[in-house]
């Protein structure tokens, strides 16, 4: 069972976030600083915690999600994606996600189809000039 609980403990989050483990593998060698814009969550997977997941509204009604996975929980990250993502599309208002897709881990791209997201558009190389920003958006209901 995975579970997402809101925090704003800023200890906790830049603990995860600065993880010698979480710089290494998830923010591109940089470490990581709270931002009051983001909404974050502390993600337990099978009652165990496994790091934060967050998301900036970077427009209106336009998301752009994040997460930080302890070692531990990483065989996980397709189901924390997914649930994650289901969790914003069940508790916000939701008209856009973006998809920061690294080349060698696009998931965000393949989470969007199996959650009924359509691509809507994508602009090229645009993250550090190598990556791809997809643009997703709910399918219109009939």
């Amino acid at each position: 069972m995975i579970q997402f609980k809101p925090t704003r403990n800023i200890d906790l989050i830049e603990a995860v976030g600065n993880h010698p483990d979480i710089i290494a593998g998830s923010n591109n060698g940089d470490g990581y600083d709270y931002k009051p814009e983001c909404r974050y969550f502390e993600v337990n997977v099978h009652g165990q915690f496994g790091g934060i997941v967050y998301y900036q509204e970077i427009q209106p009604l336009t998301f752009d999600c994040h997460a930080m996975y302890l070692p531990e929980v990483r065989g996980f990250s397709k189901e924390i994606g997914l649930a994650f993502w289901r969790y914003i599309l069940t508790n916000t208002t939701v008209q856009c996600v973006t998809s920061f897709a690294a080349r060698k881990f696009r998931h965000g791209q393949m989470y969007c189809a199996m959650i009924g997201l359509k691509r809507v558009g994508t602009i090229k190389k645009y993250f550090k000039g190598v990556d791809d920003v997809t643009f997703t958006a709910p399918h219109a209901k009939n």
